[in-house]
């Protein structure tokens, strides 16, 4: 409650903020009346008040003053309004009715803490005072009685608490004291005689000593006054407090410093200092101010000042002063300004509230501190750069660093505060990351907090401030960043990263970009940097890699890629074969981004090879071993698409879909991305040849087999082997396994089984490289054949050849019994047994990895005809008819739910982008397309009684459709409907079996489609007819 209560004046001088509603409903606002605040706006037209009001009178004012009280500042504007008015508009109530309301209402209604009484009872009397003893001086005219010494009692008398009252009402009363007094301020009227002054300033110097807390509201109230008077009076107030012994409080800095800065050149009293921010008194300053953030709401008046007690989380108005002091030297002299600051933080912030010896109230009102003056920097980078001072970083980096330290919660609200602060002012981001990164701060600052502060700030990098940046991320002599080289590599490679992330900026004219120059870096740093321990280089080229599957993502950066790609430096042998290929490629990859050669029909498809181009290049640097064959594909795709006009490149897409389906093998998130996005850019180019390439894949067994014929074209009798045995595990089981035992070729099968056990490259779909999908079932299988060795060497008492030297000398060599011979058949019997359940299982897992393959692999190609059918069914290219039969046989055959979920949405949305394209059917399709949709809507057809399911139903019969409208549009209606009524007859017959949406989905289309006929036959008719009149 203290908190909230010290809060209130500073409310009461910004009234005009919008306040919180409350949820609950109103209270009754006539006694033992139920009817709502409502039946109060009857009332609300202002109306002069009477001496002796009538009780219609006194539910008026009962409902205004409930209004004047509301948390609604609207409502509270308009009660003010409305009392004001019917106080003194025209020639005003008589006294006494002005006496009563002063007296009776409003200086009592101050005392209240109900809602916000506070604030609406302020409004109105800080304009009735100031028609009483302002301009109009009313008081001397018309209420003589009503003299300033008498008001000011009033005020006394009301809001005096006594001592019969219980601690909240104490309370209640000293605030409603202190809001009449700054009601005199606010209100302009102490200043035209100095008397009322000098009895405004006793009151509020003996109220400041009722309460400790009220101390600082106090001195607020001067802070107020002083920008009212006169030099001369202000000399006498500053004397007046000096010799009260204000001074060395934070409420007397606050007072002398707003002083200062109104008159600058006035008499000061000699004791104890001139100005308490020149750089004598940063002597003594730190002792006074160290304790402007405690909660002194449990002092008593008197009391002798405790070491510490609990803070509070407002702070000392002071520091809102002493902010405005620096600002503005800092617009007269910034250089002045910036030493005055650079003395004045280091001497009172950092060493007065966070040295060794500083209380947790004192660091935590620290962090305020810090945070305000990085809210009020204003663009100030003087402030900003001093903020950041050793003992304050040293507190912050260790309060944040866990949860369990005392100020963990002000440390991340701190660090929130520096976010808050780049977010509104970009332009302070590299000054801010200087301080964070060096000076007194660390490299790997993130790490140290165990937060994502940097990380967060550099996303406000902007083309003006990006070489900045990158000049305090890259430093000549990596010890300086306090890390050792490798982790120093792995901080500046994460904060490129975050930089190649930043979207770019649309609206930058700049040739400078954050993403391409952060990923030029990155690339340089991962490829041509020879200075990169070797330790290191492939961590870096994997997150380079990860970058510039970002890049992709966001075709407006496709420049960047490309740029980033030429920018590395290599030593390439032209003789070379790959060297030679490698160079020839960085020269069509320039001449595939030269804009001067783009036309509008070819910069996609151009742009898209040199995506490629660029891709493959990485590839050569990340030593793949297919490189080679991606550049003789890529050299095919150049010459026809560079050597012949673009729509007579013919055979170019059947090589894109080769090479896009290899890519999309890849366990990679940049392959993804790039055959997206340039699969995109050649839809339009797409031949029914290169479309089947396509769909093939999804009618493959979604198992090893399946697995073998997308991935290997070798060793076929091996796969076809694997394949018999496969089959003969399925339908024997693991029942013979004991009974195949007995001689030694069933050992020598068993351990090429063990050994055969290696998985290929392509069971996994992760984004790791293939050396460590493979490396651990290795690794495993080694483990396994040396255990087996073992539990055979224990059986038979024998030992490896290898392992003669660790054997030791048996005397007894004699040959076994058969008791004995019969106890090792059965230790071997069971290693075996066990060795063969190992292997099954083994097989089992392959199995399982085979058909995940398979499967993330038609997603894959999926997501590639869902680009085909969004970018083709649009535009209603009769081509993009041909994936709706594989995707039905997919939704059909296929085992995995979320295949055929993905299939049918496709379905969907080819139906959806058809709709949009139905106008340009009649201009675009020839005779020849119209007879392919014929004989594709009668496979359709003939597909959809394969499968009794509900979602396969709806999936054909909305490609049906799809193809049926088209065929109606260009007169093929009766083809079509003899085609639904031959399925439809057969259906009745019980020859096959259709789902009955089949065909309720084409009577609702038939009879859409003729409401839609009737529709426009009748507006036809309809303009005939008014022609003709």
């Amino acid at each position: 409650m203290a908190n909230k209560r010290k809060r209130t004046p500073r409310e009461a001088a910004n009234d005009n903020l919008p306040s919180q509603k409350r949820s609950k409903k109103e209270t009754p606002v006539t006694n033992g009346s139920t009817k709502t605040r409502a039946s109060s706006k009857v009332q609300d037209k202002p109306a002069p008040f009477t001496e002796h009001p009538t009780v219609e009178e006194r539910k008026r004012e009962l409902a205004l003053y409930e209004k004047l009280g509301s948390e609604d500042q609207s409502e509270r504007i308009e009660a003010a309004s409305i009392i004001i008015a019917g106080l003194l508009e025209g020639n005003g109530v008589e006294e006494p009715v002005l006496f009563r309301h002063l007296a009776g209402r409003l200086f009592r209604g101050l005392a209240s803490g109900r809602n916000a009484s506070r604030l609406g009872f302020s409004l109105v009397l800080t304009e009735i005072l100031g028609q009483l003893f302002g301009e109009k001086y009313l008081a001397g005219s018309k209420y003589t009685g009503l003299t300033f010494d008498k008001v000011l009692g009033i005020l006394v008398e009301k809001t005096d608490a006594g001592g019969s009252g219980n601690g909240q009402e104490e309370r209640d009363h000293y605030f409603g004291q202190l809001f009449g007094i700054e009601c005199f301020v606010r209100a302009g009227i102490l200043f035209s005689d100095k008397s009322r002054w000098q009895a405004v300033l006793d009151l509020v110097l003996k109220l400041s000593q009722k309460k400790s807390w009220l101390k600082s509201q106090c001195g607020w109230i001067i802070v107020q006054a002083i920008s009212q008077m006169e030099v001369e009076l202000a000399e006498e107030t500053l004397q007046r407090l000096a010799d009260e012994g204000v001074v060395k409080t934070p409420e007397g800095v606050g007072i002398w410093i707003a002083a200062l800065d109104r008159f600058p050149d006035m008499k000061m009293p000699k004791q104890p200092w001139r100005s308490p921010l020149e750089a004598g008194s940063l002597t003594s300053l730190p002792t006074v101010l160290k304790d402007s953030g405690r909660d002194t709401s449990n002092d008593q008046a008197g009391i002798k000042k405790q070491k510490q007690g609990n803070w509070t989380a407002q702070l000392h108005f002071v520091w809102n002063l002493i902010l405005a002091h620096f600002l503005k030297l800092g617009a007269k002299d910034k250089s002045d300004a910036a030493e005055q600051f650079k003395q004045f933080w280091k001497r009172v912030v950092d060493e007065g509230f966070f040295s060794k010896t500083s209380s947790d109230s004192q660091k935590f009102s620290g962090f305020m501190i810090f945070q305000r003056m990085l809210e009020g920097a204003a663009s100030q980078t003087f402030i900003v750069e001093s903020v950041f001072s050793q003992n304050l970083m040293t507190c912050l980096m260790n309060q944040a660093a866990k949860e369990d330290r005392y100020l963990h919660r002000a440390a991340i609200k701190a660090l929130k505060g520096i976010e808050a602060t780049v977010d509104r002012d970009p332009s302070l981001l590299p000054t801010i990351l200087r301080q964070l990164l060096s000076h007194n701060g660390v490299y790997n600052f993130d790490q140290r907090t165990n937060t994502k502060t940097v990380d967060k700030i550099l996303q406000h990098a902007t083309s003006e401030s990006i070489k900045k940046v990158l000049k305090t991320l890259q430093l000549k002599d990596f010890s300086k960043s306090g890390l050792d080289e490798t982790k120093y590599y792995q901080s500046l490679s994460s904060y490129l990263f975050r930089l190649s992330s930043v979207p770019a900026d649309e609206e930058n004219t700049s040739s400078v970009s954050v993403p391409g120059s952060a990923i030029e870096v990155l690339t340089e740093l991962a490829y041509s940097n020879q200075s990169v321990p070797a330790s290191i280089r492939e961590a870096l080229r994997t997150k380079t890699t990860s970058a510039f599957a970002k890049l992709v993502k966001r075709p407006e950066d496709f420049g960047h890629l490309c740029g980033a790609i030429l920018s590395i430096k290599a030593d390439l042998d032209p003789e070379d074969e790959i060297g030679g290929a490698v160079l020839e490629a960085y020269e069509k990859l320039k001449d595939l981004l030269d804009p001067a050669k783009d036309t509008k029909d070819t910069k996609a498809p151009r742009q898209a090879l040199a995506l490629l181009y660029a891709v493959a290049i990485l590839q050569f640097y990340n030593e793949d071993p297919d490189v080679m064959n991606l550049l003789e594909e890529l050299e095919e795709c150049y010459d026809k698409l560079v050597g012949e006009d673009i729509q007579g490149g013919e055979g170019i897409a059947e090589f894109l879909v080769e090479i896009l389906l290899a890519m999309v093998a890849r366990p990679s998130s940049l392959m993804r991305q790039v055959s997206q996005q340039v699969f995109e850019a050649f839809t339009n180019l797409m031949s029914s040849e290169a479309l089947k390439l396509l769909t093939d894949p999804l009618a493959v067994e979604e198992s090893a087999k399946g697995q073998q014929a997308l991935f290997s074209t070798e060793d076929e009798d091996m796969a076809n082997a694997e394949g018999s045995d496969d089959e003969h595990d399925h339908d024997h089981g693991n029942d013979d396994d004991e009974e195949e035992l007995d001689s030694d070729v069933e050992i020598v099968n068993l351990e090429e089984a063990g050994s055969d056990d290696e998985p290929s490259d392509n069971d996994s779909d992760s984004d790791k490289d293939d050396d460590d999908n493979t490396s651990e079932p290795e690794n495993e299988n080694q483990e396994a054949l040396d255990a087996l060795d073992t539990a055979l060497a224990e059986a038979l008492g024998s030992h490896r050849l290898d392992k003669d030297a660790d054997a030791t000398d048996s005397a007894d060599e004699s040959d076994m019994s058969d008791s004995e011979m019969m106890e090792v058949d059965a230790k071997l019997a069971e290693i075996f047994k066990h060795r063969a359940k190992a292997a099954n299982t083994n097989k089992k897992k392959e199995k399982k990895d085979a058909k995940e393959t398979v499967i993330n692999f038609k997603h894959r190609v999926l997501d590639l005809l869902a680009i085909f059918i969004k970018k083709e069914a649009a535009i209603a290219n009769p081509l993009a008819f041909e994936v709706l039969l594989p995707l039905l046989e997919l939704i059909r055959t296929t085992t995995t739910k979320p295949l055929a979920n993905k299939a049918c949405e496709m379905i969907n949305q080819f139906s959806k982008a058809l709709k949009k394209a139905k106008s340009s059917f009649t201009t675009e399709i020839s005779d020849e397309q119209v007879e392919e949709l014929v004989a594709k809507l009668q496979e359709v057809h003939s597909e959809a009684p394969k499968d009794g399911s509900h979602a396969f139903a709806k999936a054909a019969s909305t490609a049906s459709l799809a193809i049926a409208s088209v065929l109606v549009a260009r007169e093929k209606t009766e083809e079509v409907f003899e085609l639904y009524a031959d399925s439809q007859l057969k259906w009745f017959k019980g020859e096959v079996k259709i789902q009955p949406a089949f065909f309720s989905d084409w009577l609702n289309w038939c009879q859409s489609h003729a409401s839609a006929s009737a529709s426009a036959s009748a507006s036809a008719s309809a303009s005939a007819a008014a022609m003709q009149e």
